[in-house]
């Protein structure tokens, strides 16, 4: 193990301490585990499938409000406290200190994220006696991989908001500058580029052809379209598509995060030489 990963292994940690005490980030773990298990408890026994459609849309709201309120402070609390600058004199650079703060955060997004849904798919096998399915007949229709394929995705799909939400934290200045950069990103992930790309096929700006392209590269819509496309889709067949190329979806995850560190990077030490 080289001196760089060390070190950003030790910010790491550094990171991770610092969520797990915050008793704001406990009270938004518990606000986000209420709904899932709440949305589990109204499907129970009804199975994996039902719980999977039931719980994407709330997903794709609540995956990026959990992560901008992990991240949103991450770098601005440090630099408000002068230990950026003081980091600077250190044999640390600012992509091991970023990184080193994106792992640290994105260990505890995926506990606060997964573990209840790993609960809610649980339920799915304490009430399953009391399931009457029309799928029952099918029994690979109800497998847990549609659920756990899910579950996945929306792993892979936690860093994405978290990387948007550490490049705000490195570029805000004050609390209330974070707060509202925070709420522009929250609102552009979950609603602001699936819009613009209907103005813009509405407008006849964008081409039938080239939307499922586009709605690839929007987080949003490249992770609804995996789940429906790779965890729905083998099991309803041609009445659920996702409508994107997976590959080009994962990809534009991929570019999101690693936008959004490289945005970090840049900026970290800057901002704390201002």
């Amino acid at each position: 193990m080289n001196d760089a990963w060390e070190r950003t292994i030790a910010v790491a940690q550094r990171a991770f301490d610092a969520t797990v005490r915050s008793r704001a980030l406990f009270a938004v773990a518990a606000g986000y585990a209420f709904v899932v298990l709440a949305i589990a408890w109204t499907t129970r026994g009804s199975g994996y499938l039902s719980l999977t459609l039931s719980v994407l849309t709330p997903l794709e709201v609540l995956v990026p409000v959990v992560a901008f309120a992990i991240g949103y402070r991450s770098i601005l609390d440090d630099r408000v406290r002068g230990e950026l600058a003081v980091f600077r004199t250190y044999p640390l650079s600012a992509r091991s200190y970023v990184v080193g703060v994106f792992l640290g955060r994105l260990a505890t997004l995926l506990l606060i994220v997964l573990v209840p849904l790993l609960l809610a798919g649980g339920s799915v096998v304490a009430f399953r006696e009391e399931s009457i399915s029309v799928l029952a007949t099918h029994a690979t229709a109800d497998s847990p991989l549609v659920y756990l394929r899910t579950v996945a995705l929306t792993a892979a799909f936690a860093p994405v908001a978290l990387g948007v939400a550490i490049a705000v934290s490195s570029i805000a200045r004050t609390t209330r500058n974070a707060i509202a950069l925070a709420v522009g990103g929250v609102v552009v992930l979950v609603v602001g580029l699936d819009l613009g790309f209907v103005a813009g096929l509405a407008g006849g700006i964008v081409s039938p052809e080239d939307l499922s392209t586009l709605s690839a590269l929007s987080p949003l819509s490249a992770y609804r379209g995996l789940v429906l496309e790779m965890a729905i889709g083998p099991v309803a067949g041609d009445a659920i598509s996702g409508g994107v190329n997976p590959l080009v979806a994962f990809v534009g995850l991929a570019g999101w995060t690693a936008g959004g560190l490289a945005v970090a990077i840049r900026s970290a030490y800057r901002s704390a030489s201002t």
